[in-house]
């Protein structure tokens, strides 16, 4: 919120245009650069002491001022709706915030993959975050240990004398009481500065793909002495060379020869925390859903596991050498239709439509 333009030049708000013009030259030539090298609050000064007399010296423009106090922009833009309910939510919160409190640092996102195994019982990671940490050289203020001196306009008590724009808060000094004349090297006067965190993050088992967990103050510190922010940490599961999840189920293709299938015989099938056997039944077709129940993924904070779906796929063998494809043959010349009643039924049905066509 930018400070009133009378407040800066000092003069009431129904001062003459001699009035706005004797306060600008006094105060320019007080805090020009020139004659305070190296001040950075005799810079800032001296730059609102020219923006407040550019705006209010046009009659125009000041008669826009008067009307918006601290909605008005240069450009002429009206106010947005955000802007005034922004503008309203700093004004109402300055009344009641804790002198010298910053705001609340910045949440901070960070995705970490994790195998469907760790999803059976969770997991632990360390992880390493990017994050602003608060300047401790100069506590987070962003003024160098010797660079600060008592605010003149609130003589170093942090309160408005005015309470303009209802404001409670020195406008200046924006509470603190002083105001930075040399920045902290460290970080650059900003109050916080960029470092690496590592942090220890506990997976819950059953956690789904996309979840968030919530680090609580590991995001982002704040300048001053706000809170730090939290860190999101998003769960990505990674795909499985064998398993697709649905829920807490796992679903899984298992090829069988044909003999096998035709035969029946003990299979072994892979678990996503082990294998079993199972037996197959003579005469399993292909594409027969079988469920082995619990052996899927527990549902997150505990609870019963999902089912493990296995779908039977008959491989076809390949690359066939003469002597297998003559046996093959000749075991397919002994087959009787009632052997294979699907593709008996299939031949029933084409000839029926054929017969219909013809009659």
């Amino acid at each position: 919120m930018q400070r009133d333009y009378y407040e800066v030049l000092g003069v009431r708000r129904d001062a003459s245009q001699d009035e706005l013009k004797r306060a600008f030259r006094a105060l320019a030539l007080r805090y020009h650069p020139d004659r305070n090298p190296d001040d950075l609050d005799a810079e800032r000064r001296f730059k609102e002491v020219v923006e407040a007399y550019e705006t209010l010296s046009d009659p125009g423009t000041r008669k826009r001022y008067d009307r918006l106090g601290p909605l008005y922009r240069r450009d002429g833009r009206p106010p947005t709706p955000e802007e005034v309910s922004a503008m309203l939510g700093r004004a109402l919160g300055g009344l009641f915030r804790k002198r010298g409190k910053s705001g609340r640092g910045k949440d901070l996102d960070l995705r970490i993959e994790v195998a469907l195994e760790d999803v059976l019982e969770g997991a632990r990671r360390n992880i390493t975050v990017a994050r602003q940490a608060r300047c401790k050289p100069c506590e987070g203020t962003g003024a160098a240990p010797k660079g600060r001196k008592n605010c003149d306009d609130c003589g170093g008590s942090g309160k408005s004398a005015t309470r303009r724009w209802l404001r409670s808060e020195c406008a200046r000094c924006d509470g603190r009481g002083w105001i930075s004349t040399q920045r902290c090297e460290t970080c650059d006067g900003m109050g916080h500065h960029g470092s690496e965190a590592r942090f220890e993050v506990k997976v819950p088992a059953g956690c789904g793909n996309g979840q968030k967990l919530r680090l609580a103050g590991h995001g982002d510190e704040p300048p001053g002495d706000g809170p730090a922010g939290d860190l999101m940490v998003v769960i990505a599961v990674q795909e499985h060379p064998l398993f697709r999840r649905r829920g807490t189920d796992l679903f899984c293709d298992l090829p069988v020869s044909y003999p096998q299938a035709a035969l029946g015989d003990d299979v072994t099938v892979p678990l996503i925390d082990g294998e079993t056997t199972i037996r197959l039944a003579p005469g399993t077709p292909s594409s027969k859903q079988l469920r082995l129940a619990e052996r899927g993924v527990p549902p997150i904070g505990g609870g019963r596991r999902g089912d493990l779906h296995l779908r039977i796929l008959v491989e076809v063998p390949q690359d066939l050498t003469p002597a297998q494809r003559s046996d093959l043959e000749r075991l397919a010349r002994s087959f009787e239709d009632r052997q294979h009643p699907l593709r008996a039924e299939l031949e029933r049905l084409r000839k029926e439509r054929l017969d219909h066509a013809q009659s």
